[in-house]
């Protein structure tokens, strides 16, 4: 069967290549031997897709029925309704149209349906969604939001809502157009838009909001000063205090620029940070805002009034493993060690950054037990021979990762919560390690540790830390949380690979020109992003918390969060990095890493060196 199926592939390849010629008698012997090969739609679907013709409708129209809602269905249903709109087919594009993320299709299709007076009320509907967006639409959209116009829907609370929309982190390039839209005595609200969203110090300027739409400038005000506050503290507050004077401001926008400018201070350290906060309304705020209260006190080391803050807190929020972890460091700090105790001890129980972190408090070895998924064997083998797990598992063999989880993510579409959970064993059983990882977080169930922590590349890690000289724990553990171990991860931001490596940060590395593609490869990856991170430990004096930082933020960037007066605890430094990404992502990998060492045999210290660990001042 293996060697069947290794045949296949081979085959499968050259006939790739072969589809411009299909009707070659060697295309056709080909053809034929790859019957029952589980990829063998695929060269039906590129075939059709070369060939989207009203000659072939029968056979596209077989495979669409046969391939519906699958990864098979979407490319070919593309290619035939851009033919048919190509040649007008307008019936044929209403039959094989589905509703679709493709707002040129989507248009395309009620225009279609407009020709039958009796579809207008819902075709408006749906024209009034697409145009009440922040951003342009396509041209295909014209002749729907046309005739939508004409029928009276475009009224001039649905342009209002647009340029709010436009203005507040939409495309801004549209303002001007909207504005056109707009009766002559509201023009100015573009204009103020515009200029609020090119300086957001504009807002200072409030001469130029002469209260004729109070509401409508105070949208525009409050959008500005919620981005001016990070860059320019004291003008914003003066600028919200003369709001105040001018405006009638609702109590709740008051609660929730209160909450905003509170947060802000609170990150920045300005002098006025504990006013805000403590002016802030608990009963509207968000998580953020008791977050970086409870952080600034800490910050401040006013440990009672740690306990205060946590003590005001919501119970969904007082109740979480963090509150719980400063209720018990605040306690400790005022002497109430009985207390102080009982919740180290339960939070020592949490396989968790705050559990391994009381753990270390406490000097006794976290808690780490595996409890693989149990589960029956027929479920797994059902899963395995489902057609979409097959084709995930081929393509997975041929190296095409993102065909691979497109057909994995069809096949989910089709299990029952239990199946999933069968699903990720299966996807660890085959190394395929982010599926499984991504499987047991989506379904809940996290204490199956082997499988969520896998040793995936064990070889390349293991050897290239111990070449750079770095803990192969923690080079687990960082892998693990940029990519999940997905070899092919690319981001948005250019990192690529095992370990998310910036091409720029290779070529530093390796001193010369190298290819990006390179970074692909696990090893290659493994080599330079190790050597990156002992790189990063010399820069911060081999402070792993703070190369770990570094890592994600930039180590210029980290070793300005340092404080330079006075030392401070480095889990309340943790507690208090500016960037959401950056806190979260150390306290991930300090958690992992534990794990990992545990994974390598080794008994970490490092949870324990956090206990007593201070930061700044003398002490880097």
């Amino acid at each position: 069967m293996d060697d069947t199926l290794a045949h296949q592939r081979n085959v499968f390849k050259a006939l790739e290549n072969m589809l411009a010629k299909p009707n070659s008698d060697e295309y056709k012997r080909l053809r034929a031997q790859l019957q029952g090969y589980p990829l063998e739609p695929y060269i039906e679907q590129i075939t059709l897709k070369t060939y989207p013709y009203l000659a072939n409708q029968d056979k596209i129209d077989a495979f669409l029925r046969t391939h519906e809602g699958s990864p098979l269905d979407r490319p070919l249903r593309y290619k035939w309704l851009t033919y048919l709109k190509k040649k007008n087919q307008a019936d044929l594009f209403m039959q094989y149209f589905r509703p679709t993320a493709n707002v040129e299709l989507t248009c395309q299709y009620l225009t279609y349906q407009m020709a039958d007076p009796k579809n207008h009320d819902e075709v408006f509907k749906h024209a009034s969604e697409l145009w009440v967006v922040g951003k342009s639409q396509p041209n295909e959209c014209d002749p729907v939001f046309d005739a939508w116009t004409k029928a009276g829907f475009r009224t001039n609370e649905r342009v209002l809502k647009r340029l709010a929309l436009a203005g507040n982190g939409g495309s801004h390039t549209l303002l001007p157009y909207l504005k056109t839209l707009l009766p002559k005595e509201q023009q100015y609200l573009a204009d103020l838009w515009l200029q609020v969203r090119r300086a957001p110090n504009y807002v200072s300027n409030l001469s130029k909001f002469p209260k004729k739409y109070p509401e409508l400038e105070l949208e525009i005000i409050e959008y500005g000063l919620g981005r001016l506050i990070w860059r320019d503290e004291d003008l914003a507050i003066k600028t919200w205090q003369a709001t105040l004077k001018k405006f009638d401001v609702a109590q709740s926008n008051q609660y929730e620029l209160a909450g905003k400018f509170a947060v802000a201070l609170a990150i920045s350290e300005h002098k006025n940070a504990d006013e805000w906060l403590e002016k802030a309304s608990y009963e509207k705020a968000d998580e953020q805002l008791y977050r970086w209260h409870l952080a600034h006190v800490l910050k401040s080391g006013d440990w009672q009034h740690a306990l205060e803050v946590i003590e005001q807190m919501p119970e969904k929020s007082s109740s979480g493993l963090s509150a719980k972890y400063w209720q018990a460091r605040a306690l400790e700090k005022v002497n109430a060690m009985d207390s102080a105790n009982q919740n180290y001890q339960w939070l020592a129980q949490q396989r968790h950054y705050y559990g391994f972190l009381a753990s270390g408090k406490l000097a006794q070895p976290p808690t780490i037990v595996d409890k693989p998924l149990e589960f029956d064997q027929q479920a797994l083998s059902t899963i395995a021979n489902m057609d979409a797990a097959k084709r995930a598992y081929e393509f997975l063999q041929l190296g095409r990762y993102l065909s691979a989880r497109r057909e994995w993510l069809h096949l989910q579409s089709q299990l029952d919560q239990q199946q999933k959970l069968v699903s990720a064993v299966l996807a660890d059983s085959w190394g395929w390690h982010d599926r499984a990882i991504y499987g047991f977080s989506n379904t809940g169930y996290l204490d199956d540790i082997k499988r969520r922590f896998p040793m995936a590349y064990r070889n390349e890690l293991v050897n290239h830390s111990e070449a750079n000289q770095v803990d192969p724990a923690w080079a687990f553990a960082i892998a693990r949380r940029e990519s999940s171990f997905m070899a092919d991860a690319n981001s948005s931001a250019g990192a690529k690979g095992l370990m998310q490596l910036l091409p720029g940060t290779a070529r530093y590395l390796a001193k010369k020109q190298i290819k990006t593609s390179v970074l692909f490869d696990p090893d290659t990856n493994a080599g330079y992003g190790t050597q990156y991170l002992r790189y990063l430990m010399d820069k911060m004096d081999n402070n792993p918390v703070l190369a770990t930082a570094s890592y994600n933020a930039g180590w210029r960037r980290v070793q300005k969060w340092i404080p330079k007066d006075q030392s401070v605890p480095m889990d309340v430094w943790i507690e208090t990095i500016p960037y959401k990404e950056t806190r979260n992502y150390v306290k991930a990998v300090l958690a992992y890493h534990q794990i990992y060492a545990a994974q390598l045999g080794k008994n970490s210290p490092l949870f324990n060196e956090l206990a007593t660990m201070q930061l700044g001042g003398q002490t880097l």
